[in-house]
């Protein structure tokens, strides 16, 4: 276990979670954060860091002392033909986290179609929408998006299924729907 500094974000509690944090003297930026768990006395974060690589990031609440309990390198090779890639390879735009202060919510545009959730990821090639409503892959449907000054409609098509929500491709997006993302994307990385 490596001792680190680590910056968080506060939210309705503090050190909620990490946005940045310095080891060996680098400062990471947390680009994802991959999983969280609790313990006794100490709270886990699994983030991946702008380098590629997969950390997880100990919290001894008690002590408010952090520490580097795990790491996991990033591919650092092409894969061959038939060898795996993860998603984080194949993706083309960065990817914000949304702060659990800011709610945007996602709704089917048609009545006939069923979801209803909010984003907690969001880039301008898509996001994850935390729902209890799951479409098969593939499935392609009009979401309407509503937050904090934004409103906005894009065509998307389902690429992924998890327990907890559904990761959405934006297909096809009005360009004045696309500078509204922008802006939002904007707000969020501030």
């Amino acid at each position: 276990m490596s001792e680190i500094r680590v910056e968080c974000y506060a939210g309705h509690r503090a050190d909620e979670r990490p946005l940045r944090f310095v080891l060996r003297g680098r400062e990471y930026l947390v680009n994802e954060l991959d999983g969280r768990w609790y313990s006794p006395g100490a709270s886990f974060f699994r983030v991946l860091a702008d380098d590629g690589n997969y950390y997880v990031l100990r919290h001894d609440e008690a002590q408010d002392y952090w520490t580097l309990d795990g790491f996991r390198a990033a591919l650092s090779r092409k894969p061959a033909s038939g060898d795996y890639m993860t998603r984080a390879d194949l993706r083309r735009h960065q990817r914000i986290l949304v702060p659990d202060a800011v709610k945007i919510r996602v709704q089917a545009k048609e009545t006939g179609a069923q979801i209803s959730g909010l984003a907690t990821v969001i880039g301008l090639g898509g996001m994850f929408v935390r729902t209890k409503d799951f479409p098969e892959p593939g499935c392609i449907m009009n979401l309407r998006l509503l937050g904090p000054s934004i409103s906005f409609e894009s065509e998307c098509t389902v690429r992924h299924v998890a327990e907890t929500g559904i990761g959405v491709e934006f297909t096809r997006i009005e360009p004045q729907d696309e500078e509204k993302l922008k802006a939002l994307l904007l707000r969020l990385k501030n």
